[in-house]
């Protein structure tokens, strides 16, 4: 079930210019920094990605659950591992690899970084910034509320910031 959604989420993400751009970005940062760095920007992320989500949850009028927690935690043994073995793919292949362990940290960070925009649209919905990403956060959203990506459009284009 994890892998499915997490596979969902990554080609949604990379079906858009914007999260193709934020993947190859990624991996170029990623590349430029060592293991340890890394290996903490997955962990700021995932933990963005939990901090959205509670205020999502508060702003849909829903109890945050122990499911969240539940789900980080997942989300780190299961990160944790493909990082790790990314890592000593590294070193097999030299001291100065990162490329391998590069890669899969950005696919994380893209699907960690398109639920967190997802959540903070659905809590800042006039917020410019994020409502250029709504046209590639539609389904994403949709999926967290439980509706479909039609009446989210409608839902944000009627709650549109006013112009002068």
């Amino acid at each position: 079930m994890f892998l499915l959604h997490f596979c969902d989420k990554l080609l949604s993400a990379l079906s858009s210019v914007q999260g193709a751009l934020t993947a190859a970005g990624l991996v170029i940062l990623n590349c430029l920094v060592p293991h340890k760095v890394v290996i903490t920007f997955v962990v700021v992320v995932v933990v963005l990605d939990l901090i959205c989500g509670i205020a999502a949850s508060i702003k849909k009028g829903q109890f945050t659950t122990s499911e969240l927690g539940r789900d980080t935690i997942s989300k780190f043994a299961v990160y944790g591992t493909a990082i790790l073995t990314f890592c000593f793919l590294d070193r097999i292949l030299g001291e100065n690899s990162t490329l391998s362990t590069a890669v899969i940290s950005a696919i994380i960070m893209l699907v960690e970084l398109w639920s967190s925009f997802a959540n903070a649209l659905i809590c800042f919905p006039r917020m410019p910034f994020l409502r250029l990403m709504l046209p590639v956060l539609e389904g994403e959203i949709a999926n967290k509320l439980h509706t479909t990506p039609e009446e989210v459009r409608r839902v944000f284009n009627a709650s549109k910031p006013k112009t002068k």
